[in-house]
């Protein structure tokens, strides 16, 4: 398999800055690992193809780089990044859910225009959505969750 120009600086991308945020989900809160990702656009317009590259290296499945990296976390807050970036007004969206064994389960996903990347509707369904970062890294917030969101570090 291989992987196109675009697919290489997309993977190389999202692959560095989970390797960094394995790092830093464990010493960091929530918000400020969201302030540290998010890049302003400045002038740059919007682009669409670049969009649909990003998510079709997102979808794509195989070992190591053919695929995105595995921890929703770090594979979100990287997508989160390069969208702020290309001006397309990304929203980070945290949600939990109760699992078959009565655990409590989260997924972190992005959204653009409203709909989830490389996330089926379906499967983001399942989730209750707790908060959600903009495209400026402003916090949203489902009411009574805001003093846990300060103390959440991801695993």
């Amino acid at each position: 398999m291989m992987l196109s120009h675009h697919a290489w600086t997309i993977a190389v991308r999202l692959w560095w800055w989970a390797a960094m945020l394995r790092v830093l989900k464990q010493i960091l809160p929530l918000s400020t690992l969201v302030r540290l990702m998010h890049r302003r656009a400045g002038n740059r317009r919007r682009s669409g193809a670049v969009e649909r590259r990003l998510e079709t290296y997102l979808d794509m499945a195989g070992p190591f780089p053919f695929r995105a990296p595995g921890n929703c976390l770090e594979r979100s807050l990287g997508v989160y990044r390069m969208l702020c970036g290309l001006n397309a007004a990304p929203e980070l969206v945290i949600g939990f859910r109760h699992s078959a064994e009565k655990r409590v389960e989260g997924h972190v996903w992005v959204t653009v225009d409203g709909r989830a990347l490389a996330e089926t509707p379906e499967s983001v369904s399942t989730y209750t959505t707790v908060v959600t970062f903009d495209a400026d890294a402003r916090r949203r917030g489902a009411s009574g969750f805001d003093a846990m969101l300060t103390q959440i570090r991801f695993s």
